[in-house]
């Protein structure tokens, strides 16, 4: 590439580009401005890169969204001002009234670009380098359904990724990198907006990397672009990058971060806003001379070949899925799926499963083969753990670059980027599922969040889910995950305790299209207690009543069947009655109405007469229960018995608890629970 940095040659086709190019720097830092809040050194310095990717290389139509579009991902999601400007000025539903609310209440354009609030937004980022998976995920997902329907050439779009020097700080970046090298996603193209500064100072103030090799090294096509104001340099780097045949491409883009501004090269400029002065002396250093918010038509015509593109492409896609639905039905209700985010599941096909006792983690990989068998684009993904979770298919093969339709994704050990993947995985349409074991859900969190945010259909199953893991003990045993996952907004956590629970858990999680599920499984196996599947939808039921019941145990997951031995005991050794309510879902639970909630926990039976029995942080169950049970500090190393038994969580303990606390009934009294 061009080494100088002589100013851009224009093509005669592209005389408005300067013009157009300076717009959206103006206009990105009028409405920073107007906010009193933002990023105007990012849209200042990276406005040329946006603009040759939407002008001469994006394809998607902004008037309306179809498979076969590229993704973008503006992993510097807090360069959003410069987003919503070039999405403007290309046609999305974004207005001019749109940008002078910037960052303000109710308005769609966000301080970071939120998919759930503007059509072309492919995901939300922010935090950073979480856009770097996400765009891996799209890309991944474009291979599978490049493959499946190769026939009728139906998808092959591009994934482009907007990065900063602080995503590629984040370790998340590496993870995801190394894996899009790894499986040669030659159609993903990250540009680098690489300006050597940051918030605090310069870059090699904490970083010194040479980034030619350090790209290479793990496998990525490295071109690299010196002036990072020439349009043409720019263009030339894109279309190079377009012809890799087994790599994807990493564009460095040498800019200046705060271009023209007062604050130009300096970490001043990238996250305070400019005054009107400083606006009025970046208008002059620029030649612009339009009014506040003024947009001149030629800039609007610019991108009038974005526009068309689009059209076309999605005009063209739309015949090939006429042909088609014509052609193969089976394929056709696989796109269906995509296209509204389903996926096909068969109630009737569990009917062979004969045990009653195992461990969730082999039910989970039971009914998860069951569903794999009907849905050839579902990916599992495995932090080199899936032969203990068990969320894998054995006759799925191994995703790889000569079988791209193969289910199973091995990730190495990252567990984040395995989050940030399935996030863009399911972005597009297509289902996924990753696992590991709950204590390392601290490692993906962040993913979970931001899926959750985005609205986003990722499935998780964590299993090895207490400390009855036993040998390996405390760093191994989870104690605080569990609630910290239930505390997650447009999150569902379920922990199942049988057969029953655990299939309505998957189709529950995996038939919905606006949420994120956690599904909870054991590693040791237990006595599978019956229940009604059923009622998992709505978070908690009683799994065993009795008229005579004096008290209430609420259990969770494997659980449950130590809540029926402690039922048991209770009732021959100190005449105790109790209720058993199974509560696979709390955040399910808790939407319910006030009705469903009396029905399952009964009138008479306050919080003083109800236990709950989890092996996990006990005190939130405090809006419940008087009487919890769990584990408040981190376990032992020890077989499983004997780490139960040291801690006094035998069924003879927590029966021996409950009578000790259990508040006395005058004489006379009786307690029917209705």
């Amino acid at each position: 590439m061009n080494k100088g940095t002589k100013t851009p040659a224009i093509n005669k086709n592209d005389r408005f580009v300067n013009l157009t190019i300076d717009t959206l720097r103006v206009l990105s830092c009028e409405m920073i401005a107007e906010a009193k809040s933002g990023h105007p050194g990012i849209a200042l310095g990276a406005a040329p890169i946006l603009y040759t990717l939407f002008k001469n290389h994006l394809v998607a139509d902004p008037t309306k969204s179809f498979l076969n579009r590229d993704r973008f991902v503006m992993s510097a999601g807090h360069g959003s001002a410069l987003l919503y400007a070039v999405m403007h000025l290309s046609g999305y539903d974004i207005s001019l009234n749109d940008l002078k609310n910037f960052r303000k209440i109710n308005s769609k354009t966000a301080g970071h670009p939120e998919n759930i609030l503007i059509d072309g937004v492919d995901i939300s980022t922010g935090p950073l380098g979480q856009g770097v998976g996400a765009a891996v995920g799209m890309a991944i997902a474009e291979t599978k359904m490049n493959q499946y329907f190769k026939k009728y050439n139906l998808v092959n779009y591009y994934t482009y990724c907007l990065l900063g020097d602080g995503c590629f700080q984040e370790g998340v970046s590496f993870e995801a990198l190394s894996i899009a090298a790894k499986y040669k996603l030659n159609k993903l193209i990250f540009l680098y907006d690489s300006n050597d500064v940051q918030l605090e100072g310069r870059v090699a103030d904490s970083t010194v990397i040479d980034t030619k090799k350090y790209f290479e090294s793990i496998g990525l096509n490295y071109i690299k672009v010196a002036n990072g104001n020439d349009y043409n340099e720019i263009n030339e780097a894109i279309l190079l990058a377009k012809k890799s045949e087994e790599k994807p491409t990493i564009i460095e883009i040498k800019t200046k971060i705060g271009f023209g501004s007062v604050h130009e090269d300096s970490p001043k400029s990238h996250g305070a806003p400019l005054s009107e002065e400083e606006i009025d002396l970046l208008k002059n250093k620029l030649n612009y001379h339009n009014e506040k918010f003024e947009i001149s038509k030629n800039a609007y015509f610019d991108f009038e070949s974005f526009k068309k593109r689009g059209t076309k492409a999605r005009e063209s896609f739309e015949e090939k899925v006429k042909k088609l639905k014509a052609a193969d039905p089976t394929k056709y209700k696989v796109l269906e799926n995509i296209l509204n985010k389903e996926i096909s599941f068969d109630k009737k096909a569990f009917s062979d499963y004969q045990k009653t006792k195992d461990s969730t983690r082999n039910l989970s990989n039971y009914v998860l083969s069951k569903i794999a068998e009907i849905n050839p684009l579902l990916t599992l993904l495995s932090p080199d753990i899936s032969s203990s979770t068990k969320i894998n298919f054995a006759k799925g093969g191994v995703y790889s670059t000569d079988n791209r339709l193969g289910m199973n994704l091995n990730l190495g050990v990252r567990e984040f980027a395995m989050g940030t993947i399935i996030n863009g995985i399911c972005s597009t349409g297509l289902k996924a599922i990753g696992s590991t074991f709950l204590p390392f859900s601290d490692y993906c969190k962040a993913a979970i969040r931001l899926s959750s945010v985005s609205k986003n259909p990722g499935v998780f199953v964590f299993s090895h889910d207490s400390i009855a893991v036993g040998e390996d003990g405390p760093t191994h045993q989870a104690v605080e995950q569990l609630w910290g996952l239930r505390l997650i907004p447009n999150h569902y956590l379920i922990r199942p305790c049988n057969l029953d629970e655990t299939i309505k858990a998957f189709e529950i999680a995996l038939t919905n299209t606006e949420s994120t599920f956690s599904i909870i499984t054991s590693r040791q196996e237990f006595d599978l207690p019956n229940g009604a599947a059923s009622k998992v939808s709505r978070g908690a039921y009683a799994i065993k009543s009795d008229r005579q019941a004096i008290v209430n145990i609420l259990a969770t997951g494997s659980e449950v069947a130590l809540a029926f031995q402690v039922e048991s005991i209770l009732s021959s050794k100190y005449n105790i009655k109790a209720n058993i309510i199974s509560v696979p879902c709390v955040e399910l639970f808790l939407k319910q109405i006030e009705s469903y909630e009396k029905a399952v926990l009964g009138t008479t039976l306050d919080a003083s007469r109800t236990v709950s029995i989890e092996f996990g942080s006990s005190l939130p169950w405090s809006r419940y229960a008087g009487i919890r049970i769990g584990v408040n500090k981190f376990g032992l190393s020890g077989t499983f018995e004997s780490v139960c038994k040291k801690m006094k969580l035998t069924a003879e303990d927590i029966a021996e608890k409950i009578n000790n606390s259990l508040p006395k009934l005058k004489k006379g009294e009786t307690l029917v629970n209705n």
